[in-house]
């Protein structure tokens, strides 16, 4: 089990399935959110977040308005952590990105979680597949069982 007190990096992939309840992983994702709020789990995610929140929800309800208003709350909500990405931030997952193939975002992901020593929730099937071995990648739901043993 990873350490939980040094918090979880959630992709956003896990934050738009909780937000859409159209989304794949949609039930895993908000009962996951839901007992790391309840166990006062930090959240961490990189400032990315909010422009790739708002780009999902844009693209899957034609919204601008109502993507806006998710990203905004996601950025206030309780417990979740937005992290700058920062020169050295960005330099890890460069070389994560071309060490493992991953995708230039995805990269960022797995390098905070690198950098914080946490544990990745994904439901992005890829990225966990090119995670490195010294990052626990994970779905909401294999995630969800720490909470429910």
């Amino acid at each position: 089990m990873t350490d939980l007190a040094r918090g979880l990096v959630i992709d956003t992939s896990v934050l738009v399935a909780d937000a859409w309840p159209s989304e794949a992983g949609h039930a895993e994702s908000k009962a996951l959110l839901a007992a790391l709020a309840d166990h006062g789990v930090k959240v961490h995610v990189p400032a990315i977040v909010l422009a790739e929140i708002a780009a999902a929800i844009t693209r899957a309800v034609g919204d601008p308005w109502l993507a806006q208003r998710a990203a905004e709350a996601y950025g206030r909500r309780p417990g979740m952590h937005i992290v700058p990405v920062d020169l050295a931030l960005a330099h890890s997952a460069a070389r994560l990105a071309a060490e493992q193939r991953l995708r230039g975002c995805d990269a960022i992901y797995v390098a905070l979680a690198r950098t914080l020593g946490a544990a990745l929730i994904t439901l992005d099937g890829e990225q966990r597949e090119r995670t490195p071995s010294s990052v626990h990648a994970l779905t909401p739901g294999d995630a969800l069982a720490w909470f429910q043993r």
